[in-house]
């Protein structure tokens, strides 16, 4: 008996022992927990509900790692671009940053010596493999990579498939073929080429969209200060078909007198049927719900013999700061570069994703075809002018162009003002 008690009595102790093992572990777990690692974000470069709903997923599937986010990026472009540079400086701002765009306003970032260089973690990560060459060249500074690209834009016309087949319109394949089908359309007392330039937006990017159609690459030596404006007769064959959506009342009236916003209602009511846009347009259009099915084509090139099928570019990219908690942010670049979550994005907010993936064929057909066709050209796009361009000249810009439209300014007299505006900022600079 006195065995069988000890027996007893020690097995109590033995499961007395583990059940505070077991509370001491469950302690311990909270504590790691309750010790996450924060980082601190700013913004992922997406609408702020799918912002924080990347956020949300990101939390719930890490114990590590806890991603704190702050809408504070409300103001302009610029007051948001000196917003995040002052931080950075004082090392007081984001430990990781998206939706920051490439070219002069990366570098500006990077000059305060807080962007964090990344290009041994591509390495080690395989995402040098993944991000094509051309995208890649536009986040490497120096020879260094500071930012890895989020996502791929490229512009062509969507177009109201429903008056098409009324009118009996076939989708143009050269730029011939697209005069007729203005004609035709103005023939038939719509319009046919979608304009609202009031405030600036997207003066620039409409004019640079025929510029490429018909200078192609030539047209980002200009961009980039090595060859001059006035010289490129290409351009200018470009900025005339431009002009001649104007002109010969493709467009519709007044477009300096509404806004973008407002020049997509017109195509949404149907007095316009094609309008100049870009994938941010396929979650927009959905919004709008038209009474009429939505087609896309790329703008057949003004000059068949440009090596630059459309104008495009990187729509954002994901930055770390210098500060950073290393591990951790770059546990967020993993998994924000997962294809788990570009095609989330692809498919709940029409994102196409800067690095290759596997384009499922259960999505939006719209959606589709402008993803499928992007990344089988994505040699072919050429650049937002801001990624050549500094700030001040890109603005400018959007002003001469208006002028132009405005009928102020000559195609030519353009390029010389833009020359004049361009080379006085870089002398000044």
């Amino acid at each position: 008996m006195g065995k069988n008690r000890f027996a007893t009595q020690m097995q109590r102790l033995a499961l007395i022992g583990l059940v505070a093992l077991l509370l001491g572990l469950l302690s311990l777990g909270s504590v790691v927990a309750q010790e996450a690692t924060d980082v601190l974000i700013w913004s992922l470069g997406y609408s702020g509900d799918y912002n924080d709903a990347l956020v949300e997923r990101f939390n719930e599937a890490h114990d590590d790692i806890n991603i704190v986010y702050e809408d504070v990026l409300t103001g302009t472009f610029t007051e948001n671009n000196q917003k995040v540079r002052i931080a950075l400086e004082n090392e007081a701002g984001p430990h990781v940053l998206g939706g920051v765009d490439v070219g002069a306003n990366l570098q500006a970032l990077v000059s305060t010596g807080q962007v964090r260089d990344l290009t041994e973690y591509y390495r080690a990560s395989g995402l040098i493999d993944r991000i094509p060459p051309n995208l890649l060249s536009q986040v490497t500074i120096e020879g260094r990579i500071y930012a890895i690209p989020q996502n791929m834009e490229s512009v062509g016309i969507f177009y109201n498939k429903d008056a098409f087949a009324e009118l009996e319109l076939e989708v143009p394949t050269s730029f011939e073929e697209y005069g007729d089908l203005l004609e035709a359309v103005k023939d038939a007392g719509y319009y046919g080429y979608t304009m609202g330039l009031a405030g600036g937006w997207p003066s620039a990017l409409m004019a640079s969209m025929f510029m490429y159609s018909s200078a192609g690459s030539e047209y980002i030596d200009v961009l980039s200060g090595t060859q001059p404006w006035p010289d490129c007769d290409n351009c200018l064959d470009g900025l005339n078909a431009f002009y001649g959506m104007v002109a010969n009342g493709y467009a519709n009236p007044e477009p300096l007198g509404i806004d973008y916003d407002q020049s997509l209602d017109l195509f949404y009511q149907g007095i316009n049927v094609m309008v100049l846009n870009g994938p941010w347009f396929i979650d927009a259009s959905v919004s709008a719900d038209p009474d009429f099915e939505i087609g896309f084509f790329y703008l057949p090139a003004v000059n068949p013999n440009t090596d630059i099928k459309t104008l495009g570019g990187i729509g954002g990219s994901l930055i770390v700061a210098e500060y950073a908690d290393v591990d951790a942010a770059f546990k967020v670049l993993d998994w924000l570069t997962t294809e788990e979550v570009a095609v989330q994005a692809l498919r709940e907010v029409s994102v196409l994703p800067a690095f290759s993936i596997e384009v499922p064929e259960d999505i939006d057909p719209l959606t589709y075809q402008i993803a499928s066709e992007t990344a089988a050209n994505v040699d072919k796009i050429g650049f937002w002018p801001v990624t050549y361009l500094p700030p001040k000249v890109f603005g400018d810009m959007n002003q001469i162009v208006q002028g132009m439209i405005g009928g102020m300014l000559t195609p030519e007299e353009f390029l010389n003002e833009m020359q004049e505006t361009h080379s006085t900022y870089l002398a000044e600079n």
